[in-house]
């Protein structure tokens, strides 16, 4: 029986596969108006006596791929170099997907493209490094600091596996994580040997956070080729020093300090109606990916229990979606953070609640659900029940690794403990941020003698710089329009986008988004501002 219906799986799916190849593989209307387009304004851009290489990751969203075009070619100009795309899976169903937009590509000049293919030889280096490394894992946390051969991809491996299967936590004898591992290993050994073969003047990358183009990214960072991670709202230079996107946040004390007085003042009020608006139930407010507010109406019935306990919220994190963002937190993963809650839970006569996002995954509840019948002192909340009603009915301490929480109840006056030295609020002390799991704990374990005196100005500071000041709008005339006129941060990666952008094309711009990508790649800054004042 199981013989047959393995074979009638397989027989679906060679069916299904002229269809998928087909539809797959048609480009749209938008799609090859852009074409052209591209074809205009780039031809030959600064691609004669090319003899090196920019690797740049293939991606099917569509305004990245605009942001590709520019950066990509403006490398091939100043390296003398050829575009070349690489895969960032050898799965053959992504291979298939890819095939239109490998058409998209072309027209912006990559000449060629890399499957991640391992030889027979490289095959048995694999090998050998699993059966080196394999037996050294014991824990989750020496997978964390996995090394090989001097390169840290531990974080990567990790975030990549919980992704791949959809799995809130490692469990180190798996099938699964086995199958991970040979995998990351299987990536470094294959670019590893291709960037000791090649002149590669670049490597550009959409995610700094998986194995896929994360281990690409470290191998040419150690070998000093200029890496960065580029979309349609942000452009980093990665470094040693910064292997992640989006931790600009570590300097933003400095940079408010640096603008000029009038604009700090202005900028701080306008934070300050930024978060009243977000308060007042309104969605999406400097949050793109949002579709539902966490702030609305406070409705009928109380949420919290009637009593003089101290009361904690867990704001959980989606527990498959990149743990590592910003580097090593407490915990390696939500999930060994929402146990280790747990037990503390058992040891304390405090009141514990936990909730959700509004826009949680699927996945997420039944473990949660799980978790709470382990430790019954936690009290799941309906995830859409506003913050405002929580505050309102006394909440006293919120709980999160590196979660939005952090400066939204700082502003409602509510303090919380961070799990994260690299979280985003790390530089305030609007939050209390415990160095090590020991110190997490006795915060946790003395939460009556615990008082946080919250200044708010800072909170507006981290506000204004976070998404006031923090300009996105490089590639677009107004990222923050575009999106509301394409109905939502997740349609931008369809082809609307190229009709919106070559709606609002001209010559002028185009030159100057040019001259800006070079001046900030001159600059060798970490991040680019569309202003001029990169970080």
């Amino acid at each position: 029986m199981q013989a047959f219906k393995r074979f009638f799986f397989i027989g679906q799916k060679l069916v299904y596969l002229p269809k998928k190849v087909l539809v797959d593989g048609r480009l749209d209307q938008r799609e090859q108006d852009f074409m052209v387009h591209n074809e205009k304004i780039w031809g030959h851009f600064g691609l004669e006596g090319a003899s090196g290489e920019i690797l740049l990751e293939l991606s099917n969203m569509a305004s990245s791929i605009i942001a590709f075009s520019y950066l990509a070619n403006l490398l091939a100009k100043l390296h003398r170099a050829r575009i070349v795309a690489y895969h960032t899976s050898n799965n053959f169903g992504t291979r298939i997907r890819n095939r239109k937009v490998k058409k998209i590509y072309r027209s912006f000049n990559v000449g060629d493209f890399v499957v991640p293919k391992l030889s027979p030889a490289q095959r048995e280096q694999v090998n050998q490094l699993f059966r080196t490394i394999s037996p050294g894992l014991k824990t989750k946390k020496d997978v964390e600091d996995l090394q090989v051969e001097g390169l840290w991809i531990g974080d990567l491996l990790y975030d990549s596996h919980c992704m791949e299967y959809q799995m809130p936590t490692i469990e180190l004898g798996s099938a699964t994580f086995q199958d991970s591992l040979r995998k990351a290993l299987g990536f470094y050994v294959f670019w590893r040997d291709y960037l000791k073969g090649r002149r590669v003047g670049s490597v550009i990358v959409t995610h700094t956070v998986y194995v896929g183009s994360g281990v690409l990214a470290r191998l040419a960072i150690q070998r000093g080729i200029p890496v960065y991670q580029i979309n349609a709202s942000h452009l980093y230079y990665l470094t040693g020093e910064n292997l992640w996107a989006y931790k600009d946040s570590f300097h933003y004390p400095e940079k408010f300090r640096e603008l000029p007085e009038e604009e700090r003042q202005k900028g701080l009020l306008a934070a300050k109606e930024r978060l009243e608006r977000r308060f007042a139930g309104e969605v999406g407010v400097d949050m793109h990916y949002s579709t539902k507010s966490a702030y609305g109406r406070i409705k009928p019935g109380k949420v919290l229990k009637d009593s003089p306990r101290i009361k904690i919220l867990v704001a959980t994190h989606c527990f498959f979606d990149n743990p590592h963002p910003f580097g090593v937190n407490l915990f390696p993963d939500f999930y060994e953070w929402l146990y280790f809650l747990g037990e503390i839970s058992e040891r304390t006569d405090y009141d514990w609640y936990i909730k959700t996002h509004p826009d949680f995954l699927p996945g997420n509840i039944p473990i949660i659900e799980e978790f709470i019948r382990k430790y019954p002192k936690f009290t799941l909340i309906p995830s859409e029940t506003s913050h405002l009603q929580l505050k309102e009915e006394g909440i006293d301490f919120g709980l999160t690794v590196y979660g939005t929480i952090g400066f939204e109840y700082a502003a409602l006056g509510i303090p919380v403990i961070t799990a994260s030295q690299c979280n985003p609020h790390i530089r305030y002390h609007y939050n209390l941020h415990p160095r090590s799991i020991e110190e997490y704990e006795a915060i946790l374990m003395d939460l009556p003698r615990r008082k946080l005196t919250i200044d708010i100005n800072e909170v507006y500071e981290y506000y204004y710089m976070a998404f006031i000041n923090n300009t996105n709008n490089w590639l677009f005339k107004d990222y923050e329009a575009f999106l509301k006129e394409i109905g939502g941060y997740s349609q931008q990666f369809g082809s609307i986008s190229y009709d919106i952008f070559m709606r609002d094309f001209s010559e002028e711009r185009h030159e100057h988004t040019i001259y800006e990508l070079e001046r900030f790649v001159r600059s060798n800054s970490y991040k680019f501002e569309a202003n001029g004042n990169s970080l």
